[in-house]
């Protein structure tokens, strides 16, 4: 009779064995409803971010592009926007998470804004205002890239991911030296040239478009391409921890 208690008492010790190391896990305070959040805005961001990157490059170069082609870059903006604002609905994360992700999604409404003006600027594009705009609207998808990445490593930390949480604070801070600070710096350089020698800002601007070359853009792009590839792991991440989480509480509800 013992023996038969035994034999059937060792799969369920085996179990528990198993399902030690998830119950041990810093993210099981997180709610399964976070987890969604989380899945949805990091999958609405990784695609938002990619067309938004995409159109948003060849916009700025070709000028035939069909208005149903220019149509995209809205709607990447607005699946970028859609998506930080899910991972800005999770609250379970501390108050290091909520205050990374505020900034995001002031940056992601500010692309939003100026999104607007791209347009504009395609049916004018002799006005200096709305390319002043149009700079912004780059300028504002450099930051988002940047908190972003900044971001990430806070929600990878508390998977537990330290691999992803290092990888996105090298890459956030790589980007202000490869994306932010040269943008910054050739945009004031021009500008201040056309301010001292009294010269045309228009054309000015017109140069740093024209230097916008295919090479330019594929070596300006790696570092959105690595951003894009740590969301998706973290949502692959988020997703598995989602899944282990159902299974724990199945466990819980068929145990004796």
């Amino acid at each position: 009779m013992s023996d038969t208690i035994d034999a059937a008492a060792r799969p369920a010790a085996k179990l528990d064995a198993a399902a030690a190391p998830e119950a041990s896990g810093r993210n099981l305070h997180i709610p399964a409803g976070d987890y969604v959040r989380l899945a949805q805005g990091l999958y609405f961001v990784f695609w938002g971010l990619l067309v938004t990157v995409l159109m948003g490059a060849q916009l700025l170069i070709l000028s035939d592009m069909q208005p149903f082609a220019e149509s995209f870059l809205g709607l990447g903006v607005l699946a970028t926007m859609v998506g930080t604002w899910r991972l800005y609905q999770v609250r379970s994360l501390g108050k290091l998470w909520h205050g990374r992700m505020r900034l995001t999604l002031a940056l992601a409404g500010l692309m939003g804004y100026f999104c607007l003006f791209v347009y504009l600027w395609r049916r004018a594009p002799d006005s200096v205002y709305l390319l002043a705009n149009v700079f912004a609207f780059a300028g504002a998808g450099i930051l988002y890239i940047i908190t972003f990445n900044w971001s990430i490593a806070v929600l990878a930390g508390t998977l537990g991911r330290n691999d992803i949480a290092l990888e996105s604070r090298v890459f956030g801070t790589v980007n202000i030296g490869v994306l932010l600070l040269p943008f910054a710096g050739v945009i004031g350089y021009k500008v201040a040239s056309a301010v001292l020698r009294r010269g045309n800002l228009l054309s000015e601007m017109r140069f740093v478009l024209s230097r916008a070359n295919l090479v330019v853009l594929v070596v300006l792009l790696l570092p959105f391409s690595l951003t894009l590839s740590l969301a998706w792991s973290c949502k692959d991440a988020v997703l598995r921890q989602l899944s282990n989480l159902g299974r724990l509480a199945g466990y819980d509800v068929d145990g004796p």
